[in-house]
């Protein structure tokens, strides 16, 4: 008989983490729904504990959002929503591109350059969950760069719920043009590694504006998806 690998708590936390993640991204639970612990737990099997810690995985991750009364749902955002984390975004991230032009060493070069050519083969197979979290990466090693613990964790919580909403949102439309996107990342990457702060703000600037209007017609197109407080039910995640 085969020896097997013992699953660990973590490795059930992935896989329940990876269950609740691919549900989001195929539609099959919805933005603003409440997420219940214990009818997850029920349905996979395992205890409320894996599925808490799932949960944490996927707040930090963006895609779910604790509310003031401690229960948990499904990132949702508005389109005013949005324009303030932009807003915010381009105050905080632009000093984070200018102060990692400042301090990027030669691996660290060589590094964004392995993030962005998966940027773009993600682009070049059209894969939209790919590329969201590809770009995320991408934004992630600049802000860890930068240097400053602090800038980078509150760039996190800002930023990481619009990308996961955007994934969410965009895979089961029709993308805009993935090339075209992560064509735009081009000249505040190079800014950035060449040692140009003032370049690499000014370009980074115009490359978010330019997302911002993307998610503005892509992904907030027709009306907004009504939140609802009904619990994700146990026919929609399969374990």
């Amino acid at each position: 008989m085969p020896l097997f690998e013992r699953l660990t708590s973590s490795t059930l936390r992935g896989r329940v983490a990876a269950k609740i993640r691919d549900a989001l991204l195929q539609g099959t639970v919805k933005q603003g729904e409440r997420i219940v612990e214990r009818q997850l737990a029920s349905q996979f099997a395992t205890s409320l504990t894996v599925v808490r810690e799932a949960l944490i995985q996927l707040e930090s991750e963006g895609f779910v959002t604790k509310k003031p009364n401690a229960t948990t749902h499904v990132t949702e955002l508005s389109r005013e929503a949005a324009k303030k984390i932009f807003s915010v975004r381009r105050v905080l991230e632009g000093f984070a591109v200018e102060e990692a032009s400042r301090v990027i060493s030669a691996q660290q070069c060589e590094h964004l350059d392995e993030l962005y050519s998966e940027l773009l083969a993600s682009a070049r197979i059209k894969n939209t969950e790919m590329f969201v979290r590809k770009d995320m990466a991408l934004h992630e090693a600049i802000w860890r760069i930068s240097g400053n613990e602090y800038l980078e964790s509150t760039l996190r919580r800002i930023a990481l719920p619009i990308f996961a909403f955007t994934a969410i949102r965009l895979a089961s439309r029709h993308p805009f043009d993935l090339m075209k996107d992560a064509a735009s990342h081009f000249a505040f990457l190079e800014a950035l590694k060449n040692g140009d702060p003032e370049g690499a703000r000014h370009h980074f600037l115009s490359a978010l504006d330019e997302w911002l209007a993307k998610i503005m017609r892509h992904v907030f197109t027709g009306e907004e998806a009504e939140a609802t407080s009904a619990p994700v039910s146990e026919a929609k995640i399969k374990g």
